[in-house]
């Protein structure tokens, strides 16, 4: 049927009218005619992607600390495939590797100018040119005599320990630097600072820090209450924030720390300053009282004596090779002493009678560096003895508070392990005695190494006792296993007797 041209265009102008009366379609995808609930999820992701952007800074936070963790114990890490021995892109993947072990990565969070760091210093194994230090036999009368080489190393061990410790002069700064904190601190704090940590329990060596509480006092947590509110609640942590800023106001101010003062911490608050003329580091936490804690560790000095001979030893060892400090992810002092607190508890009545430090040493290294596999064992104080997934399986949860804390850290390593955090989750780990919820051995990421250092040492100390005997041209035992240096710490305890002007 064919229309006429009338009715043609008749049809055109009731068609351009009816396409005018249309509105246009809207610019906006945002807009869904059939759905109210479809419009408005496509607002709401509209304006989030315009005002909210995820960024990533390039420079740390201030405060923030991150050890350097190693390539190969970072989540997905896959080695790469070994190149083909003589060929050409062997031969410069091994040159690459090369230099880039010459230059090692730069930790940019690195801030902590500790002096203990270069303190004592490892000779390497079997360097040429490098000469082991065995400033201790100074003391030691006969060296070299043959005889019982398990009383020989005792002595060295004492020998040692009374070397590392503050002399009589390094003490009397010591104390003198303690009265001007107090002085210079006493119109900003409102009771005296506290001295805690090392100092205060008799474990420290001549170049340790001091550790120093700012008593603050928390009315809602008295003693009298049932139910007591949480020490670190928001408000109680600005109040410290707010104690610690106006302390560190004071000691920038001051010629002695000027330059030398941190705040940082993401658990815990703390200052850290170094005292410039006698290169002492200075720490400042916030708190009720003194902890629990340092009164336990005490105990725990008293009831065996050989706890500190055997701390000094130990600690010469790992800073050495430099797993000693959280902050180069090693062992911390606390966590090192309740390893050797746990191991003579474990232990006790095994050694009786005296000149058994040589024994009790050996023993030690080879229960941490070969016994026990600290990546996935935990270490309990009270009562002594270990732990993992295994030994906790089947227990009921209500049966004790010390085991509900175990359970809890044992829980925080797998997860981390199925988060494909393997730093975390081979951690070191050793329960508190004073909270059971609380790990001492968190700072220590480099768990492989620090038993290494344990097992070596104990090969190299055993070998040494079985050829001491025999031998008159040997005059240490304990050097074969310490392998150091110590110029920077002789360096650090002169500058502490004789402190520096500013």
């Amino acid at each position: 049927m064919r229309l006429s041209g009338v009715q043609s265009s008749r049809l055109s102008q009731i068609t351009t009218r009816r396409l005018r009366s249309i509105p246009p379609p809207s610019q906006d995808d945002d807009i869904f005619a059939n759905s109210l609930r479809k419009t408005l999820d496509a607002h709401r992701t509209s304006n989030r992607a315009r005002l909210i952007r995820k960024t990533y800074p390039r420079a740390p936070s201030p405060g923030l600390f991150r050890p350097y963790i190693p390539p190969e114990n970072r989540a997905g890490y896959q080695p790469p495939p070994p190149p083909e021995i003589g060929s050409e892109e062997g031969k410069a993947a091994s040159v690459k590797k090369r230099s880039r072990r010459r230059a090692p990565e730069t930790n940019t969070h690195e801030t902590d100018a500790r002096p203990e760091r270069n303190a004592i210093r490892t000779v390497g194994d079997g360097a040429s040119g490098r000469i082991s230090q065995t400033p201790w036999l100074s003391s030691l009368p006969n060296n070299g005599a043959p005889g019982d080489a398990s009383a020989y190393l005792d002595a060295e061990i004492q020998a040692l320990h009374r070397y590392l410790a503050p002399s009589p002069d390094e003490q009397n700064q010591v104390t003198q630097l303690g009265a001007m904190v107090s002085a210079l601190l006493e119109p900003i704090v409102p009771q005296k600072p506290t001295l805690i940590g090392s100092r205060r329990t008799g474990l420290a060596l001549a170049h340790s820090d001091l550790d120093f509480l700012l008593p603050f006092e928390d009315l809602p947590r008295s003693l009298d209450r049932t139910r007591r509110p949480s020490p670190t609640r928001p408000q109680i942590r600005d109040a410290h924030l707010n104690l610690l800023r106006q302390v560190e106001t004071a000691l920038q101010n001051t010629p002695e720390f000027k330059d030398q003062v941190r705040l940082s911490g993401k658990r815990s608050l703390v200052l850290e300053a170094r005292h410039r003329p006698t290169g002492l580091s200075l720490q400042f936490y916030c708190g009720e009282r003194v902890p629990a804690f340092t009164e336990y560790l005490q105990d725990y000095l008293v009831e065996y004596p050989s706890l500190r001979p055997l701390y000094a030893t130990t600690r010469a060892l790992l800073e050495a090779r430099g797993l000693f400090g959280p902050s180069q992810a090693g062992i911390s002092p606390d966590a090192l002493a309740m390893l050797l607190v746990a191991f003579l508890k474990i232990n006790h009545g095994r050694f009786p009678g005296p000149h058994r430090l040589g024994d009790q040493l050996l023993a030690f290294l080879q229960l941490y560096g070969t016994d026990v596999d600290l990546q996935s064992v935990g270490v309990a104080v009270d009562p002594p003895g270990f732990f993992d997934a295994g030994t906790l399986r089947n227990i009921v949860i209500e049966e004790s508070a010390y085991l509900r804390g175990q359970r809890s850290l044992i829980a925080a390593k797998r997860t981390a392990a199925g988060r494909g955090n393997l730093p975390a989750s081979r951690r070191l780990c050793v329960q508190d005695p004073t909270h059971y919820m609380n790990d001492l051995g968190r700072s220590c990421t480099r768990t492989p190494e620090l038993q290494s250092v344990f097992a070596t040492a104990y090969d190299q100390l055993r070998s040494a006792c079985d050829s001491w005997e025999s031998s008159r041209e040997e005059s240490s035992i304990l050097t074969k296993a310490l392998r150091a240096k110590f110029d920077g710490l002789e360096k650090m305890r002169e500058q502490i007797v004789h402190p520096q002007t500013c």
